[in-house]
């Protein structure tokens, strides 16, 4: 079978004819797991006996035993099941790999493998797997299910989001939903941490953006448009309470930077087409914006229109210098955060 979604995986029929190889790898670790458990729970159900689940760590597996698990016969339980976590090809000698090839080819009927990859240690860029990962996963494919758990994008994570709260009797808006999504990445773990909270606090009442904004610990970057736009709007009390925040939870000030950055380029690309009467569909097309990124798009669309161009661009000049000024220079200790702070007062300062 061909490269899958997450979503594709879910409509498949893994509960009542199960492949015999399953490859998971992607970002959205929370989704991998919790979609790998429930995998399990189908393919050995609770009261068949653990005798035919095997799991392994990739690490520090045993090639001679995991053969020995995937050729044995079920004895309390319809199948076998052989779990490998942690797994990346660049970490698996040739012998190794070369005997877990030949094991694979040649999976019993009542057998499933599957195997969790790396996180992300697998990858070699924003999307593409390193050499070795892609050619073991090309192998898979070739008899199994390969699967991508990339992160949702903000309209589905958002459905997600309105699915679980529904199930524990509380409800929250769509864009709310979303909001949420983006705080958090879409990473699933994250979500499904927070909404723990948010459930608590809500108590059978609706999930609102300001609850979300007291409970919620936004990822790294969620903040980027927050303090970007902010440092163009001139909100001098916001930007400086979020970066000692940030500092306080020891995320270093090239970080911060980078995904200010980020977002500031969002806002300048999404200027840039409003003064031309393009749309955020020209601008998700023209700079080859993933799916996911469509929310924060629509966001810089929407909020850039009171900014001059010219301040953007001068905003952008600091930005690179003191890029170049983190990358460069040794700083004492707390120098780099101040670094950062003198930064954005330079970018406040700056005028239409």
């Amino acid at each position: 079978m061909a490269l899958i979604s997450a979503s594709e995986l879910a409509k498949t029929p893994y509960a009542t004819s199960p492949d015999k190889l399953y490859f998971f790898y992607g970002r959205d670790i929370g989704n991998m797991e919790g979609f790998t458990k429930k995998l399990l729970s189908k393919l050995i159900p609770e009261g068949e006996g653990a005798l035919g689940s095997f799991k392994f760590d990739a690490k520090d597996m045993d090639i001679g035993q995991f053969a020995d698990a995937v050729t044995s016969l079920p004895l309390f339980s319809k199948r076998v099941c052989a779990h490998i976590t942690g797994f990346n090809a660049d970490k698996i000698n040739k012998e190794d790999t070369d005997a877990l090839k030949l094991i694979l080819s040649d999976i019993p009927e009542t057998t499933t493998v599957i195997i969790n990859a790396d996180g992300e240690n697998v990858f070699k860029s924003n999307k593409a797997l390193t050499e070795k990962n892609k050619k073991f996963a090309d192998m898979c494919a070739k008899t199994g299910t390969v699967c991508d758990f990339a992160y949702r994008r903000a309209g589905d994570m958002g459905k997600y989001i309105v699915s679980c709260l529904k199930d524990e009797g509380v409800s929250i808006s769509s864009y709310d939903a979303q909001y949420l999504a983006n705080q958090c990445g879409s990473d699933t773990a994250l979500v499904d941490n927070e909404l723990e909270k948010l459930i608590a606090y809500a108590d059978g009442k609706p999930v609102t953006r300001e609850m979300i904004d007291l409970l919620v610990t936004p990822k790294l970057e969620s903040d980027g448009f927050a303090l970007a736009i902010n440092i163009l709007r001139g909100n001098a009390q916001f930007v400086f309470h979020r970066i000692d925040e940030l500092a306080a939870q020891r995320y270093e000030a090239i970080e911060i930077l980078g995904t200010i950055s980020y977002s500031i380029m969002d806002i300048y690309r999404a200027k840039l087409a409003r003064s031309s009467g393009k749309t955020v569909a020209d601008i998700m097309k023209d700079f080859s914006y993933p799916p996911f990124k469509k929310f924060a798009v629509e966001n810089a669309f929407s909020d850039c229109g009171r900014i001059g161009l010219q301040r953007i661009r001068k905003v952008i000049g600091v930005l690179s210098d003191t890029d170049l000024l983190l990358k460069t220079k040794g700083l004492a200790k707390g120098g780099d955060i101040l670094a950062l702070e003198e930064c954005a007062a330079k970018c406040m300062a700056i005028k239409d």
